[in-house]
């Protein structure tokens, strides 16, 4: 199997790893945050950007306040989770990636109580991440 061009490769056998990769990893498979206030008004542009792999999305205070997924790496998997108990929140690509094929200005709505993994399973030859979701119960 080959890996996506943005991972390291290591010879196969014992050999000792690089520090700072493995930190990456870490962070990039295992970082969380909670408390997150989605910003009010919604809209791309000024969206809370995500940075970490595990999302806990806990004030929605308006319909449509929105969050922006990280920017698009092969394999990058995100978790969202919309705690709040009444409103949707808008999901936003970086730049020009889209999730589901929806155009980036558009993003997705993701309901109240609903958790969502988001992968990015594509970077197009123009450069735009290809995301796609899978949506909880």
């Amino acid at each position: 199997m080959t890996l996506p061009a943005n991972l390291p490769s290591y010879p196969r056998g014992k050999a000792m790893a690089d520090g700072d990769v493995l930190a990456d990893l870490c962070e990039e498979l295992f970082s969380t945050e909670g408390g997150i206030t989605a910003f009010a008004g919604g809209g791309q542009t000024n969206a809370r950007q995500l940075n970490n792999a595990l999302n806990v999305v806990t004030v929605v205070a308006t319909a449509a306040d929105s969050v922006k997924l990280p920017p698009a790496k092969v394999g990058r998997r995100i978790y969202i989770k919309n705690a709040d108990a009444a409103d949707s929140m808008q999901v936003f690509g970086s730049g020009t990636d889209t999730i589901n094929a929806v155009a980036t200005a558009t993003g997705v709505a993701q309901a109240a109580g609903v958790t969502a993994l988001y992968i990015c399973m594509a970077i197009t030859a123009a450069g735009v991440g290809q995301w796609q979701r899978i949506l909880s119960a």
